[in-house]
């Protein structure tokens, strides 16, 4: 008899801490935002109380990084927990390919694997690239205007890309449309706002994709107004930053059809003002959004039990190394905003709230984290590292630096002092963020530094697959086109 009290006391136990330990999962993506976040302190005008008061529930890390610096690559990445360098997806992926590929992609996906486990899966917005939403979740709101909405008959009120034979950009800037309510973003947290206020018999999986700041910088004139033109901060940058990076480098991060320093800076650097005054407020105005989220979880019946990650896919550049975008292997293309929030019924398992890290992370660490922290067997295939030892001592022993790729054999590695970039050819960049931090000095080559930069050679990747099929061949620059074209993509 007792045997049995014990055995089913066990069972009790077992199966409440089971049931303790199988929390929803509220994902939030939002598109091309660096840095300048408050709690990140990337730009001193930033307003994003949203994201700075989800920060103090959990961990910020503030030296996170995407594997790869455009959308495609990055979201590729993080969903199936798979390196690019292991898919051969370098550039953004295009068709069906993806759908089709069921050894890293088909059925492996993060929220697949949540459904395969009992989960209900949500999504809006965007969340995947090269991969149908509608195809990653149970159930699929829409990306609605996807990164619009745009005035009618291709009017820009700004920037007009020059007639050169690259890849195109939306990149623009201004006020528009007039009403919150038109913008695709509102209408995801509507969407997710809804979501969160039902009750569910399964536990949850909710990703919510916002697409601002991606370009065009459009946002209601509202939003703009909170940054008077007049008193624009400008981030630092340095006219002649490229003069000491390799000519592989130069050549394989131009954007002819992206706009320059040069034109920024014109006429007492007018269009350079308007630019971040919108960059600012498209970042103001998504956090806005950000909000609406986390008050409809914090009203609603998740409350208690729901973990909360929010992300951004890569970083931007305005203004640094000559360029108005992301597509590089420099800092504020690779760095991201990332916040890990456990479950109010998980607080006492993890350390003290609104700490920050600043070991190299990478969003190649979401998938592992958010099945360990929701009580989900590991996925054995994932190749990034679970930030769960992190939330409980951001001190802890960790990898040596995090990676990232752009095209082919061209990789950054980001430790916790220095930036170390290698092309192709084998040229070189390093960068000591200890003592440079916008990355205006190439110390590659450099004897003092021959140590370290020999320990990042032996931490690039060792096997590389060729382009996978889904990869469009859309060059942005010459060097794209002879690189594309020596990987066997016309």
């Amino acid at each position: 008899m007792k045997r049995s009290f014990a055995y089913f006391l066990f069972l009790l136990v077992f199966a409440t801490w089971s049931v303790r330990a199988k929390t929803n999962a509220l994902l939030i993506a939002i598109d091309d935002l660096n840095d300048w976040v408050g709690c990140m302190n990337g730009h001193p005008q930033a307003r994003t109380p949203n994201i700075d008061r989800l920060a103090k529930r959990g961990m910020l890390f503030t030296n996170a990084h995407c594997q790869g610096p455009i959308c495609g690559p990055s979201r590729a990445s993080l969903l199936s927990g798979f390196y690019p360098h292991r898919t051969g997806i370098y550039q953004q992926p295009g068709g069906k390919a993806m759908e089709k590929d069921a050894k890293f992609f088909h059925g492996r996906m993060m929220p697949q694997f949540f459904s395969a486990h009992g989960y209900a899966t949500w999504g809006v917005g965007k969340i995947a690239h090269g991969y149908s939403d509608k195809k990653l979740f149970d159930d699929y709101g829409s990306k609605f205007s996807g990164s619009g909405p745009k005035p009618p008959n291709g009017k820009r009120f700004n920037y007009y890309p020059p007639e050169v034979p690259w890849t195109g950009t939306q990149t623009d800037w201004g006020a528009f449309p007039d009403r919150d309510e038109d913008m695709t973003d509102h209408k995801v947290a509507d969407w997710a706002v809804d979501r969160l206020s039902r009750k569910s018999d399964k536990p949850f999986f909710l990703g919510v994709g916002f697409v601002r700041p991606h370009v065009p910088f459009y946002a209601p004139q509202k939003w703009l107004d909170l940054f008077p033109l007049e008193k624009i901060k400008l981030p630092p940058v340095l006219m002649d930053d490229l003069s000491d990076v390799p000519e592989t480098s130069r050549r394989m991060h131009e954007l002819p059809k992206y706009p320059k320093l040069e034109f920024l800076r014109a006429n007492d650097d007018d269009q350079f003002r308007k630019c971040v005054r919108a960059y600012l407020a498209c970042i103001a105005f998504v956090d806005h959004q950000v909000g609406r989220v986390l008050d409809a979880l914090d009203q609603g019946p998740h409350a208690g039990d729901t973990t909360v990650i929010l992300f951004s896919d890569h970083g931007y550049h305005i203004g640094e190394k000559d360029r108005v975008s992301k597509h590089s292997l420099w800092e504020e293309s690779t760095r991201v905003p990332l916040v890990v929030v456990p479950a109010k019924s998980q607080a006492a398992d993890f350390g003290k709230k609104g700490t920050t890290c600043s070991k190299p992370v990478g969003l190649i660490d979401l998938y592992p984290t958010l099945l360990e922290m929701c009580g989900l067997p590991a996925n054995k295939k994932n190749e990034g590292m679970s930030l769960v030892p992190l939330l409980r001592n951001p001190s802890q022993e960790w990898r040596f630096a995090v990676l990232t790729t752009y095209a082919r054999e061209n990789h950054a590695l980001r430790s916790e002092r220095y930036r170390y970039l290698r092309m192709e050819d084998g040229t070189e960049e390093f960068y000591d963020h200890q003592t440079d931090p916008n990355e205006w000095t190439n110390l590659a080559g450099k004897k003092k530094h021959a140590k370290e930069i020999k320990k990042f050679r032996s931490a690039l990747p060792k096997n590389e697959a060729p382009y996978h099929p889904s990869v469009r061949s859309a060059p942005t620059n010459a060097w794209f086109k002879e690189h594309l074209s020596r990987n066997g993509l016309k």
